[in-house]
């Protein structure tokens, strides 16, 4: 089992280098066609007046290519949901067989809303390179060409932070559940000593899921504010003056995101993307000079 998992973790890993070749492949010959096309530096390459109406229209073209990908995702995580619900389970697992704890469901109807959930999470996963090429190509016409280098050498660490931030979710929520389920119970020495958990898939399973893929969206926040840095949209400075806004914007959202109400738990969520915005304030500042000197 354990071999077939990581076969598993090695073919969909395989998948996401290959799909971003081809993204990459993509990006590098509509920019080799755009500057080929106006090399004007009156303004972005391929850049033409639009109306309110075509905006519109190539926004919905690239969510709804955006919503394909997410659901050939979800169906693939649908496929493999065996496996992923090991993956997930594991973590645990040596809680469970410690204190006999049973995977509980409230209603028949669970399993089904269970697997529909995980593999939707699942699926974003594994559609997220699609996803941001989408994201990618509607904002790539209105990008200068020094601006679309820069915006393809983001694409790798923004890949590598999505990762990154589902991992620590992985990783770091399992701790977070076994905490939670050991401060208050004493050591089982009975055998015949049972404890059962409530609807354990919906606090545990779900929550893990949901919060991986989260952590992944947030751990985002560095590129895009490092990008909008780039672009002269926001700045070190501004971003510091309201570091006190963001810090409680960030401690809700983890209110939000965490499924129990203590706040070690929320403060455990809330501290890497505290660092993480820190660090976006860095990343903007070192972002700038080079902006300023171009200009």
């Amino acid at each position: 089992m354990q071999k077939r998992l990581w076969l598993w973790v090695v073919l969909g890993a395989s998948a996401v280098v290959l799909l971003l070749l081809v993204f990459l492949f993509v990006g590098k010959r509509e920019r080799t066609t755009a500057e080929s096309a106006d090399t004007s530096e009156e303004g972005p390459p391929g850049d033409r007046e639009m109306s309110f109406w075509e905006h519109l229209a190539e926004l919905r073209s690239r969510l709804l290519w955006a919503i394909f990908f997410w659901s050939v995702g979800s169906v693939i995580a649908w496929t493999y949901y065996n496996e992923i619900f090991r993956l997930l389970v594991m973590p645990i697992e040596p809680a469970l067989r410690k204190y006999d704890i049973p995977v509980t469901l409230q209603s028949i109807f669970e399993p089904l809303m269970l697997k529909l959930q995980i593999s939707i999470a699942a699926g974003l996963v594994i559609a997220f390179p699609g996803i941001l090429y989408e994201v990618m190509a509607f904002i790539w016409p209105a990008l200068y060409p020094h601006e679309k280098r820069f915006a393809l050498k983001l694409l790798p660490a923004s890949l590598f932070l999505f990762a990154g931030g589902v991992f620590l979710a992985y990783k770091l929520i399992p701790v977070m559940a076994l905490f939670m389920l050991q401060i208050g119970l004493p050591r089982m020495d009975n055998p015949g000593v049972k404890i059962q958990v409530l609807n354990f898939a919906r606090q545990y399973l779900w929550s893990l899921a949901k919060i991986a893929v989260a952590c992944g969206v947030v751990f985002q926040m560095p590129l895009v504010m490092m990008f909008l840095g780039k672009l002269g949209v926001v700045t070190a400075k501004g971003l510091l003056r309201y570091w006190r806004h963001a810090i409680v914007a960030i401690f809700t959202l983890s209110a939000i995101i965490t499924p129990t109400v203590d706040p070690v738990n929320m403060t455990l969520l809330a501290a890497p993307i505290v660092t993480l915005y820190f660090l976006s304030v860095l990343l903007v500042y070192l972002t700038q000079p080079k902006q300023e000197e171009e200009t």
